[in-house]
């Protein structure tokens, strides 16, 4: 499996990221918000989605630039053991290029970054892993 590294520069690049961190689980202490380098970061066990044979999993960094500020809602940021699950990333054009970014988690959590403009990266960081499990989802 070719180790994933994506680009994000508007909705629709974010919208691709989002795709791929779909179901990606993590810690609370796996976030970072830098302030003084405006930068946030997000280490996450991504499911594979791409890999359609084998459930596999793999460590994955999300890092999002020129971040203003940072909001959250309905996460114990200082229960740094608590566990997140990734739902969406989501882009909102403000005054372009400035917006807001969205990390929507399981159980109605949210992160909400004020950015200069849209600029992420999602990196593949580990080899991957055979997952106990495919993520399912009831409609």
């Amino acid at each position: 499996m070719t180790p994933l590294k994506l680009y994000a520069r508007d909705a629709e690049d974010m919208a691709v990221i989002s795709a791929h961190l779909q179901d990606a689980v993590g810690q609370v202490g796996d976030m970072a918000y830098e302030a003084e380098a405006q930068r946030f970061v997000l280490l996450t066990n991504r499911y594979c989605w791409e890999q359609e044979k084998t459930p596999m999993r793999v460590r994955s960094a999300l890092q999002i630039n020129t971040v203003r500020s940072i909001q959250h809602r309905k996460l114990n940021m200082a229960r740094r053991d608590g566990v997140v699950s990734v739902l969406a990333v989501r882009f909102e054009p403000e005054d372009a290029p400035s917006g807001r970014l969205h990390l929507v988690f399981a159980a109605g959590g949210e992160i909400r970054l004020e950015v200069e403009a849209c600029e992420a990266i999602l990196e593949d960081i580990s080899a991957p892993w055979r997952a106990q499990s495919r993520p399912a989802h009831t409609p």
